[in-house]
């Protein structure tokens, strides 16, 4: 998903209870709160859906909103944003949070007619899994929250389940290879995250008028649920294909696994199909996003392509023509830090002034990742020419000090990177995925990812020509009045939520 540091506000607890009061004593908002459902983002962290979601929220105060995040346990969660005084936290959802319902004292006895973790595995792993099935089964969690564990923790359920995986791996697919052998610590970890699946299922939603999902993963699950349960409508908005990034991820971060890589790349693809299925509208935010989601299922009358957007200032500054070339995002793979390394290890060698700044915190869960890229710095002997500043919390200065923006990524939606420096008429130099190149179109130059050789030579050609590159600055921020402005990307949200809280899912789903 893309992601981008931005300005937080200040999180103070003193504000957020005078906030809470305001709301008791004269809320103007009369329907059901919007509940948002969130992943590893907004509030704790900073990056470009937290921003969306902060905007979003801020930009439509004639909704109450509720907000439910999905992090990662037994970490120490400080949140990043002070919430706009029409939202609240309603809990946070704990993954891994406690230890695994699989130990050698499994409680003895017989398996249900049909238990709990075989019916999610059927649910999920298949090529073409049911989707209807799996949504049976997370209904059954939040029904029955307290036999989770009880149920994982039988040692004939577990059996059951080792049956059922070993027939699901040996059922061929004409659109699929053999999978992959699986060892008993590759079915540990499959039955262990099916466990944290069924929990996050069990957690209750409250009373709302439209579901707000900001990712076709694990924050689709409570949503799922409570549609299953209720009916109330459900917006899926996709800033980054989920299925994409687990592939990416998993070809990555798991290579010479194959078993793990095979649970984690059909988990996500279940879970994508499932938020698909239920979704009433699917709201990617570029086309190129909605082409995925078509190819994966989703009818064409429940998508809605809707850009982010951006406030930009009517006249921007000049650009300081120094040499700087910045960089903003959280240290991740996705992010491809280590293919900048190289550029910047190219430019340098033709403008032996340029300057390389990396603004944006390590991601979390990616620390060994940030001390490979310091390590690899160390060894092209970067120095000065090169700094991982850490985190800001003021992006358009950062952006403004520089002369030109960068971007390696190898997935993105519709980077907010990319608009704040079109906001500040920056010219852009990017990897051409997802989104990118139809946002930058005429205002920066693309590459394909990877591609230090034609990376550094656009950032060479922009730095050597100053004059095209306030050209292409100019563009950019004009490019933005035209077509990404925050009051377009929210006006089009406000209707849309209006329309399915009144009502309107079913409509979508008749059309």
């Amino acid at each position: 998903m893309p992601t981008t540091v931005t300005q937080p506000r200040p999180a103070a607890r003193a504000q957020r209870r005078g906030q809470s009061h305001a709301r008791s004593v004269a809320s103007p908002v009369s329907r059901a709160p919007v509940l948002m459902i969130t992943e590893g983002t907004y509030p704790f962290a900073m990056g470009g859906v937290s921003s969306w979601c902060d905007a979003l929220i801020s930009g439509i105060p004639d909704s109450e909103w509720e907000i439910i995040a999905i992090v990662a346990g037994n970490r120490r969660l400080r949140p990043a944003f002070t919430l706009p005084a029409n939202a609240r936290l309603v809990r946070t959802i704990e993954l891994w949070a406690e230890d695994p319902p699989l130990s050698p004292s499994m409680r003895r006895g017989r398996a249900s007619r049909n238990p709990l973790p075989s019916r999610l595995l059927r649910g999920l792993l298949p090529w073409d899994a049911d989707s209807r099935a799996l949504t049976a089964a997370l209904v059954s969690c939040r029904e029955h929250p307290h036999a989770i564990r009880r149920e994982f923790r039988s040692s004939a359920a577990w059996r059951d389940f080792l049956a059922v995986l070993q027939v699901l791996l040996s059922e061929p697919h004409e659109h699929t290879g053999p999978a992959p052998v699986y060892d008993a610590l590759d079915a540990a970890l499959l039955y262990q995250t099916l466990y944290w699946m069924a929990q996050t299922a069990a957690a209750p939603t409250p009373r709302c008028s439209l579901l707000h999902v900001t990712a076709a993963g694990w924050s689709a699950i409570p949503a799922i649920v409570h549609r299953q349960l209720t009916g109330t409508p459900m917006l899926l908005t996709e800033h980054g294909v989920y299925v994409r990034e687990a592939y990416l991820a998993a070809a990555r971060q798991l290579a010479g696994r194959p078993a793990a890589q095979h649970i984690s790349t059909r988990l996500a693809l279940g879970l994508t199909r499932a938020a698909y299925a239920a979704a009433d509208v699917v709201a990617p935010v570029t086309e190129a996003n909605a082409a995925w989601e078509r190819s994966l299922g989703v009818p064409e009358q429940r998508i809605r392509v809707i850009p982010n957007g951006l406030r930009a200032p009517d006249r921007p500054q000049a650009p300081p023509r120094s040499g700087r070339v910045i960089a903003l995002g959280r240290i991740d793979p996705l992010k491809d830090v280590q293919t900048m390394l190289l550029v910047a290890d190219a430019v340098r060698r033709r403008v032996p002034e340029v300057r390389f700044e990396y603004w944006g915190p390590v991601a979390a869960g990616e620390e060994d990742y940030a001390a490979a890229c310091v390590r690899m710095h160390a060894r092209l002997q970067l120095g000065e020419h090169f700094t991982f500043m850490g985190a800001t919390t003021e992006p358009q200065s950062v952006i403004r000090s520089a002369d030109l923006v960068l971007m390696t990524s190898i997935s993105e939606g519709m980077p907010m990177t990319l608009l704040e420096a079109m906001a500040q008429a920056r010219p852009i130099v990017a990897t051409g995925v997802g989104g990118v190149p139809g946002v930058v179109r005429g205002c920066g130059l693309v590459a394909p990812p990877g591609d230090v050789n034609g990376l550094a030579s656009a950032i060479i050609t922009l730095l050597r020509r100053p004059l095209l590159a306030e050209a292409l600055g100019r563009r950019g921020h004009e490019r933005l009045l035209r077509r990404y402005t925050l009051a377009g990307s929210v006006g089009a949200y406000r209707e849309l939520i209006h329309e399915l809280s009144d009502g309107g899912g079913d409509a979508q789903r008749s059309r």
